[in-house]
């Protein structure tokens, strides 16, 4: 029996002393915690790259248009044309010449100037942008054909060409 009590005496000495163990275990992890916590609380923060913000890009300058000087030598280019296009399909153009100059388009297919209702006369607009959409007729033979634009400013002429493909199909 005493061989018994002295068991459970050694059995109770060793939990009391895993728990005391364990409590003393605990205050210093979190006592270390806590003063880790205060120490770097007191140093001075780092210079480290932080994520850029995105910036805002700048919105673009407003153009204005200007009116051209009275003598201006006009001048006219092709900026679109749409090519190929196939018989009874749309096609467009759109020249930059002089703001306000008097164009005209002549589309000529074999010979044959084309009638369509988009080609008539137009004024180029402020920043001297000017378009024509028309159809090309069903009929029309496949080839190259010209498309040609004369802008007038102060009675002064500019003409520029372009080449129309009509195909049968496109690629």
């Amino acid at each position: 029996m005493a061989d018994k009590s002295n068991r459970m005496r050694g059995v109770a000495k060793f939990v009391r002393n895993t728990v005391i163990s364990v409590g003393v275990l605990l205050v210093v992890l979190v006592g270390g915690g806590v003063a880790y916590t205060w120490y770097m609380g007191q140093q001075p923060v780092e210079n480290t790259p932080a994520v850029a913000a995105p910036i805002a890009p700048k919105p673009a300058p407003v153009i204005k248009a200007s009116k051209p000087a009275p003598n201006a030598k006009p001048s006219a280019s092709v900026q679109l044309l749409t090519t190929p296009v196939m018989p009874g399909e749309n096609a467009s153009i759109n020249v930059k010449t002089l703001a306000a100059a008097k164009c005209t388009i002549t589309v000529v297919y074999d010979e044959v100037p084309s009638k369509d209702s988009g080609l008539g006369p137009k004024v180029a607009d402020e920043f001297g942008i000017i378009s024509w959409a028309w159809t090309v007729e069903p009929t029309v033979p496949l080839g190259k054909w010209p498309v040609t634009v004369t802008c007038t400013y102060n009675k002064r002429p500019a003409v520029v060409q372009g080449m129309l493909e009509v195909v049968a199909e496109k690629e």
